[in-house]
Parts: structure tokens; C-alpha cells; sequence
């Protein structure tokens, strides 16, 4: 019985991890010439708790091969959205929360991803991907004194 109990558990943790990948979506992304203008728009397809997301830069050489897979990476922090709630991500710096919309009531998250330079390359080309993760294994890794050359 203890067997059963255990696989119904890791189904439920699993159906929910898959869910969760379809619950959030970049509907847009606004490249900038300064941090705090660039903007990556997404939008809650349902409630979820946006914890184990994460929004990564892939960039591509000429030949349209990955030159650099996770050149920069955004890791949500835990916020609870309810269905078609919006979140906007500037590349800058600033204070994360709820704000509203100047000409409507509703509220959306402002997420910092606090770089003090641009994410997004200035001639266009790069990807924004948003992606969902849970942590499998984690070890510290220890320190180490560097030899000298």
C-alpha cells in the first residue's frame, strides 16, 4: 500500500510540473538602448505561482547555431498570478510588485531583472525563452585557492 501511495504522489507532482509549463507565455518582448526600456511582456494563462520559471537570452551566430545557450538568465521569484494576469520584466533595476495600469484599474508584476547593462542585442536576433525548471540536486561547491600562473 505504502508503494501505491508513494507513485500516486510523484503523478500528482508530476501532472503538476507539466501543467505549470503551459500556464505562463511571453506575449511580447520591447528591445530598448537603455535597461529599465527593454521589456519582456508575458501573461498567466491560468493561476499559478510563478516560482521555477525563468526567462533566459539564447543567442545565435551567423549560421543560426546557439553560440551561447544561457548567456543571461532572469529566475522568477515566488509571486501568485491569477488567470490573464500580466508580468513585465525590465532588464534594469528597480523595486519588484504589483502596480497598476495608469488607464485601467487592473494590476500587473513588475519583475527587475536588475542588470546594468542590455540584455537583448541592439540589432535584433536574439531569443527570448522562457522555461520551467524544478531543482533536482543541489551540492555547495567548496572554495579553492586559485594557482598562480
Amino acid at each position: 500500500m505504502k508503494v501505491c501511495s508513494v507513485i500516486a504522489e510523484l503523478c500528482i507532482t508530476n501532472y503538476k510540473i507539466m501543467a505549470q509549463k503551459y500556464t505562463l507565455e511571453i506575449t511580447q518582448v520591447v528591445n530598448g538602448s537603455t535597461p529599465n526600456e527593454e521589456q519582456v511582456w508575458l501573461k498567466a494563462k491560468e493561476a499559478i505561482n510563478i516560482k521555477g520559471f525563468a526567462l533566459i537570452d539564447r543567442t545565435f551566430d551567423e549560421k543560426d547555431k546557439v553560440s551561447n545557450e544561457f548567456r543571461h538568465i532572469f529566475v522568477f521569484p515566488e509571486f501568485e498570478l491569477t488567470k490573464d494576469q500580466i508580468v513585465v520584466v525590465r532588464t534594469g533595476t528597480g523595486t519588484n510588485g504589483f502596480r497598476k495600469f495608469s488607464d485601467v484599474d487592473e494590476k500587473y508584476l513588475a519583475l527587475y531583472w536588475g542588470a546594468k547593462e542590455c540584455v537583448w542585442n541592439d540589432k535584433g536576433g536574439d531569443t527570448a525563452t522562457l522555461i520551467s525548471f524544478v531543482p533536482v540536486n543541489f551540492v555547495k561547491v567548496p572554495a579553492v585557492q586559485k594557482k598562480k600562473a
